[in-house]
C-alpha cells in the first residue's frame, strides 16, 4: 500500500501540533519548582538568607517584600509574598566574560520566591535554572547547571532543618 505524500505531511503536522501542545502544557511545571516550607514566612526568609550567606561564593544582594510594596502603593492588601535574590560572583563572572552571553543579565541575580497562602502555609519556589541553561548551551548551560545544583541544595537544607 503506497503512502500518499499529503497524508504523510498531514500526520507530521498533527504530530508537531501535538508535541507543541504537550510542551506548552508541561513547561510551567518543569520550569518552576514549588516546595512546602515547615517554617513560617519570616523564618523561611531568614533561613534562606543564612543558608545562602553560608554557601561558598553566594551572596544575598536583596530581599524583596512584595506585600509591603504593593500595599504601600495602594494596590492591596495581598498575602505575604517576597523573594530572596541570590548571586554567585564566581559563576556570574564566567557568564559575563563573553559579550555574547550577557543577554542572560535579564534574569540576574537569580531569585527564590517565598509566599504564604490563605491557610498560612508557606511555600518556596525556584526557577529550574539548570533546565533554563540548557536552552542556551555553552558556558551558560554549564554555569547554570552548577548554580541550579547549589540553589537546590540551599533550599533542601532550609526545608529539612
Amino acid at each position: 500500500m503506497a503512502c500518499h505524500p499529503v497524508r504523510a505531511i498531514s500526520w507530521v503536522l498533527v504530530g508537531m501540533l501535538l508535541m507543541g501542545a504537550i510542551v506548552w502544557l508541561t513547561m510551567p511545571s518543569l520550569m518552576l519548582i514549588e516546595h512546602k516550607s515547615p517554617r513560617d514566612y519570616q523564618a523561611t526568609i531568614s533561613a534562606l538568607q543564612e543558608a545562602i550567606a553560608g554557601k561558598q561564593d553566594w551572596k544575598v544582594p536583596a530581599v524583596s517584600d512584595f506585600q509591603k510594596t504593593i500595599t504601600e502603593s495602594g494596590h492591596g492588601p495581598i498575602d505575604r509574598v517576597g523573594s530572596v535574590a541570590l548571586c554567585n560572583p564566581r559563576y556570574a563572572s564566567r557568564i559575563l566574560a563573553d559579550a555574547k552571553d550577557r543577554k542572560v543579565t535579564a534574569f540576574m541575580p537569580l531569585g527564590i520566591g517565598v509566599y504564604e497562602d490563605k491557610k498560612g502555609e508557606v511555600y518556596v519556589s525556584q526557577l529550574n535554572v539548570g533546565l533554563m541553561g540548557m536552552m542556551f548551551g555553552g558556558t551558560i548551560a554549564e554555569v547554570m547547571a552548577d548554580a541550579g545544583e547549589d540553589i537546590s541544595a540551599i533550599i533542601q537544607g532550609v526545608l529539612t532543618q
